[in-house]
């Protein structure tokens, strides 16, 4: 009888590690290069590098190009924006450390890793890293009121924008997520999105109008719209 316990006590063990493996598995990005709708651009074309080079709004690009992270598990989008712009700021952190115990105690590792982030969350965590943060929900904010904001922050380096909005609305696959703003072209009124999910999507130029749409889009997750956070690094003393 103790044999046949032993055996099954092995069976069971051997499947929650197969189990476990399966799920880390499935968490972890694979390369799956999606193509992009007729009305997005990728800035590796030679329309989306003209339009960089013309682009008026660009002041955050070349920080942001530096400290560019892709995420690191599928529900880190989040993460990997966070980090991309605290090190833009010039903080020196990765996505393995991004959850400190202040962090931790906005949104735990686990939870984001199973469940991702909502705006809120996102602009709690990076205070929680020192930054000051202002949360837009798209429903409480004009077309006009985004345009404006996106020119104002892409004409400063001080600062920075990040976007909560619904793929699907782009004609991409319907799931929300989170990316930086890198540059914004008047002209054609295209914003730069610098893609975290990189394994899939390339950084994308996309009509204003649109990415305010989908971000217009109720989040299941909050019961709130979608939108988008500005983030400065707080003055020193500050607090």
């Amino acid at each position: 009888m103790k044999k046949f316990f032993a055996v099954v006590g092995v069976v069971v063990l051997a499947a929650v590690i197969s189990f476990s493996g399966f799920v880390w598995w499935k968490l972890q990005p694979h390369p799956d290069p999606q193509p992009l709708p007729a009305d997005l651009i990728a800035l590796s074309t030679v329309e989306g590098e003209a339009l960089l080079q013309e682009a008026e709004g660009r002041s955050d690009y070349d920080a942001l190009s530096r400290s560019f992270e892709s995420q690191e598990l599928i529900s880190y989008c989040g993460v990997a924006s966070s980090v991309t712009v605290l090190n833009a700021l010039g903080q020196e952190t990765s996505q393995g450390d991004f959850f400190t115990p202040e962090a931790s105690l906005v949104r735990p590792r686990r939870q984001v890793m199973f469940g991702g982030m909502s705006l809120l969350d996102l602009a709690a965590l990076l205070a929680a890293h020192g930054t000051v943060t202002e949360v837009h929900f798209a429903d409480g904010v004009s077309l006009d009121d985004f345009r404006a904001a996106v020119q104002r922050n892409l004409s400063d380096p001080d600062d920075y924008l990040l976007v909560n909005y619904q793929r699907g609305v782009l004609g991409q696959a319907p799931v929300g997520h989170i990316s930086p703003l890198a540059a914004y072209d008047a002209d054609t009124d295209r914003v730069l999105i610098m893609d975290t999910a990189s394994y899939k999507y390339p950084p994308t130029w996309v009509p204003l109008p649109k990415l305010y749409e989908a971000m217009n889009t109720t989040d299941s997750s909050s019961g709130r719209a979608r939108g988008y956070v500005e983030v400065t690094q707080a003055s020193p003393g500050a607090g």
